[in-house]
């Protein structure tokens, strides 16, 4: 093998490491974000990532929401879990 095959390949293997690294780093925070965006906020980017056009955005925790005067503990589970989610800085995890 001469030189400049070897200069190829080289580079080749430098390129290719370098898209890995790339690669596991968007996988990281893809699973960050999908471990704790809102349901809403993986909708919206999915719907975006097809090219499809983005649903009109309701107020906080209103998607779905129907008036009533009873109260059922499903809508204070999430509506908690979505408030004390807001509160929560975005951070890669250790093993990340």
């Amino acid at each position: 093998m001469d030189a400049p095959d070897r200069l190829t390949i080289a580079r080749l293997e430098a390129r290719v490491a370098s898209l890995e690294k790339k690669l596991a780093e968007r996988s990281a925070w893809i699973r960050a974000f999908a471990r704790d965006a809102r349901e809403e906020d993986l909708i919206r980017l999915t719907r975006a990532i097809l090219g499809l056009p983005p649903l009109p955005r309701p107020g906080f925790g209103l998607r779905g929401w129907s008036e009533t005067t009873s109260l059922s503990s499903g809508d204070v589970e999430a509506t908690m879990t979505e408030l004390w989610r807001s509160l929560t800085p975005f951070e890669l995890a250790d093993g990340e």
